[in-house]
């Protein structure tokens, strides 16, 4: 019995794999970061500027019904935030940025509209990874000057990060242009002080290649 229900596993295994439609795609696109951070109190941190960065990413689309897919996928993203600091009566823009690899996993479903040419809209969870980062301060305590760091490094951040993330994309033959949002959910902050939180937000847009 057992022998005949693993066949019928791998048989079943087989057949959807012989029927499913599998397309890989590739995407390299702007992503525009800001950091929703809130104090100890639970309030809003203002001042925060955007932070334009650079995403590139590879999936696979699995197609497992008419016009409906799965997409799990590897992609490198860039959040982080910009703000401004006084370093010895001088005002500078202090640039942090957070290096993410995540592994999306999003349900699709696509539209024809015509002869090479459809829409498609994906939404999902993605779990990213914090690679590297670079913070800059401007605290200045006693002799000791930290002007950039890592925030993963110095166990300020937490490297795990999960969020939702939602994209519609117009399909010109193989070409596409995708334009999406990441909304962080998990609190990065290390060891947040009663109501802190950091929380990395960010939207995209950018050109793929559908094969």
């Amino acid at each position: 019995m057992k022998k005949l229900f693993f066949a019928a596993i791998a048989l079943v295994a087989t057949s959807f794999a012989a029927q499913a439609q599998i397309n890989p795609r590739i995407e390299v696109a702007g992503n525009i970061a800001r950091t929703t951070l809130t104090d100890a109190k639970g309030d809003n941190v203002t001042g925060l500027k955007i932070h334009p960065g650079f995403r590139a990413g590879v999936a696979v689309e699995i197609g497992i019904a008419s016009g409906v897919y799965i997409a799990p996928g590897l992609v490198f993203r860039q959040e982080g935030n910009k703000e401004e600091g006084t370093v010895s009566g001088t005002t500078k823009t202090l640039s942090n940025t957070l290096n993410y690899v995540s592994l999306p996993v999003d349900l699709g479903i696509r539209i024809p509209l015509s002869e090479g040419l459809a829409v498609s809209a994906e939404f999902g969870p993605a779990f990213s990874y914090g690679v590297s980062s670079s913070f800059e301060s401007v605290a200045l305590v006693k002799s000791n000057l930290k002007e950039t760091y890592d925030a993963f490094k110095e166990k300020r951040y937490n490297r795990f990060d999960m969020s939702i993330n939602a994209s519609a994309a117009v399909e010109f033959s193989k070409f596409y242009v995708r334009l999406g949002t990441d909304l962080g959910v998990v609190n990065n902050l290390k060891e947040a002080v009663q109501k802190a939180s950091s929380k990395n937000n960010s939207f995209f847009l950018g050109l793929g290649y559908r094969f």
